[in-house]
């Protein structure tokens, strides 16, 4: 790999960590305007072992009805690049804030993200996206 294209890679993993982060804090935040953006408009968020949600307002939809008090915390992210398509494999913590009178979160869950992205004229998207939770539902 030459330099320019080293910079290219760099720059699109920066750019797919980023989309990555704004997916947790729209959804942990209620936006579900911001969090339906991170998708393509015919994105697919799928919950192995549950529902799958297709399209835009489906996306909205799942935001709003999240439960509230929780942070998604993603990590060792491994992503592959092939032009204007990409992979990611990420491994996920929820935590839940502390309770009310409490200065300790606790780890609610753990599980892993793997997931398809499209390159668009405005940046990455996730096309699909499919959560594996540990211990299941």
């Amino acid at each position: 790999m030459n330099a320019e294209e080293q910079l290219r890679w760099l720059m699109d993993r920066a750019q797919i960590v980023e989309l990555t982060a704004r997916y947790n804090q729209a959804y942990d935040t209620d936006n579900p305007a911001h969090f339906a953006a991170t998708f393509t408009p015919d994105g697919v968020m799928e919950v192995v072992g549950g529902p799958s949600f297709h399209g835009e307002d489906a996306l909205f939809e799942l935001c709003r009805s999240q439960t509230p008090g929780i942070v998604h915390v993603t990590v060792d992210p491994v992503i592959t690049i092939d032009h204007n398509s990409a992979t990611q494999e990420v491994t996920l913590l929820v935590l839940r804030r502390p309770a009310e009178g409490s200065k300790a979160s606790t780890l609610d869950r753990t599980g892993h993200y793997s997931d398809h992205l499209i390159r668009t004229d405005g940046g990455w998207l996730f096309a699909r996206r499919r959560v594996t939770l540990d211990g299941g539902l």
